[in-house]
């Protein structure tokens, strides 16, 4: 998983109360999304289409290894669909109940590989907004805990290699046990499950790049801890992204061509996307019009943090999201994971 930021795609504007719309008005598109239906005190939820490119990706990859481990196509579509779908969920989950426990409004829910976005109003904080930015990520925690637990019910004592397995999965994927029945497929899919919750928790709360959730928390912390001014923490914000996201792509570049290429294609991706949504924000800097900005434009950013001795005194372990503002949507200040 995201607080908003931009995307090419599409996603039917969902009516809001006049209390629901932020001061912000600008909007983005998501053209391609699927209703999933609505929770969480009515709040809908769209999966984008682009949650399956991950998937398409890897099992494309797969079908190498078809003739000799055919139960490794089942594994891919196992681990990259309903597992990332029901483990993005819960991260934007993190989000929606963080947002409602500051005070904010959630206009909706879409779900993407790296998360979604959870299209949130403003809190009444700079504070609450970091808390919102933090709830996401930290959901993966007990999801983490949840798998290692399923993987220590069903683990072999000893692999296919003869290698004692340990409590601890491989980050390897191991064909021969994942083919021997049930047991050892669940036991390679729950060990893959840790590592998925792992990797995504640490890509979006570790990697200091907007639009992800540590991007959000980066910026959030300049302003709110070292008292940097908006504008200047928006330029260091975009800066810093668009650095990590020029390295995401030369290293993809590399591994494209000296092995892993289905997993590079998507890291390469997802560092364009990064490098797009961090050049805009700069770019919005150098104008000076921060004002119209989904994310930058909020009140509480705005303000340069003022406002958060006001805010809820209620705290959790919270989270925030990654990613543009989708479009057709009131562009509140989004969250996205």
């Amino acid at each position: 998983t995201h607080q908003l930021t931009t995307m090419t795609a599409t996603m039917e504007e969902s009516p809001a109360a006049p209390s629901q719309v932020a001061t912000t008005t600008t909007k983005l598109s998501f053209p391609s999304s699927i209703s999933l239906g609505s929770c969480i005190g009515g709040v809908p939820i769209k999966l984008h289409l682009s949650f399956f490119l991950l998937l398409l990706i890897e099992f494309i990859s797969s079908i190498r290894l078809a003739a000799d481990y055919p139960l490794y196509m089942l594994f891919v579509v196992v681990l990259y669909g309903p597992v990332l779908l029901l483990t993005i969920l819960v991260h934007e989950f993190g989000h929606v109940f963080a947002t409602k426990r500051q005070g904010g409004e959630v206009g909706g829910v879409v779900l993407w590989p790296l998360g979604g976005f959870a299209l949130c109003g403003p809190t009444e904080s700079l504070s609450g907004e970091l808390k919102v930015a933090l709830a996401g990520p930290l959901t993966h925690i007990p999801q983490m805990f949840f798998w290692w637990m399923v993987y220590l019910l069903v683990k072999y004592e000893f692999d296919m290699t003869g290698n004692a397995t340990g409590i601890w999965p491989s980050f390897s994927i191991f064909l021969k046990t994942m083919s021997t029945g049930p047991a050892g497929f669940f036991q390679v899919l729950a060990g893959e499950a840790v590592w998925l919750n792992i990797i995504l928790c640490g890509f979006n709360l570790c990697i200091p790049a907007y639009p992800l959730d540590g991007g959000r928390v980066f910026a959030a912390g300049l302003i709110l801890k070292l008292k940097v001014e908006p504008l200047k923490a928006a330029f260091v914000t975009a800066m810093t992204a668009m650095t990590i996201s020029t390295t995401m792509v030369a290293y993809a570049i590399v591994r494209l061509f000296t092995g892993g290429a289905s997993f590079s294609l998507y890291l390469g991706l997802v560092g364009l996307y990064v490098f797009y949504e961090s050049f805009e924000l700069n770019s919005a800097v150098k104008r000076n019009d921060l004002k119209n900005h989904p994310i930058f434009g909020g009140k509480c950013y705005q303000s340069g943090g003022a406002n958060s001795a006001s805010s809820s005194s209620d705290g959790g372990d919270l989270t925030m999201a990654e990613v543009s503002a989708p479009a057709d949507i009131p562009a509140e200040e989004g969250v996205m994971a």
